[in-house]
């Protein structure tokens, strides 16, 4: 049975590797292109609270409007990488027919570097909205809001639209 003893340091190995399933598991990804009329298809918004400001704070998200009739199962915050894929910036939330609110899982540097955003660039930040609860049902991309990160990689800033130049990435799948 010498095949079932662990060297030292392995035990750690694999916690840390059953910790990054389990991350990766609950971020989530899907293509960009995922149904709905797209992001900025309603007139509402998504804003970060400090709307600006160091990498290593987690900011708090909120919504100026409901999710669209038909969209009100939950919803979602998520950003587009520049391959076109996304992946969950918050957890679920259920409570989508008036304007809500969310906090970020995690700091907007550490986003940035998973999200392979490249500093002096910018990510588009979406609400998803869902038919169903727990993010099930047919999916609408409906607000969005803009991240510049600074050139140092320091700072970020947000805005509701795009800055000049802005190409957004192409649709995964």
């Amino acid at each position: 049975m010498n095949w079932m003893k662990l060297r030292p340091g392995r035990p750690v190995l694999l916690g840390l590797a059953a910790a990054a399933v389990m991350l990766l598991g609950a971020c989530g990804s899907s293509p960009a292109s995922s149904g709905g009329t797209g992001a900025g298809s309603s007139s509402a918004a998504v804003t970060l609270n400090p709307a600006s400001g160091r990498v290593n704070l987690t900011p708090k998200w909120s919504t100026s409007a409901a999710c669209n009739t038909g969209y009100r199962g939950s919803a979602i915050l998520r950003i587009i990488e520049p391959s076109g894929q996304t992946f969950s910036l918050s957890p679920a939330n259920n409570v989508v027919t008036a304007p809500f609110s969310g906090t970020m899982l995690d700091p907007i540097g550490l986003i940035q570097n998973v999200a392979s955003v490249p500093n002096g660039s910018t990510a588009e930040l979406v609400v998803i909205c869902f038919s169903g609860p727990g993010l099930t049902g047919t999916q609408d991309r409906e607000m969005h809001t803009f991240v510049t990160f600074s050139a140092n990689g320091f700072n970020y800033t947000t805005s509701s639209t795009a800055p000049a130049g802005f190409t957004p990435a192409s649709p995964a799948g």
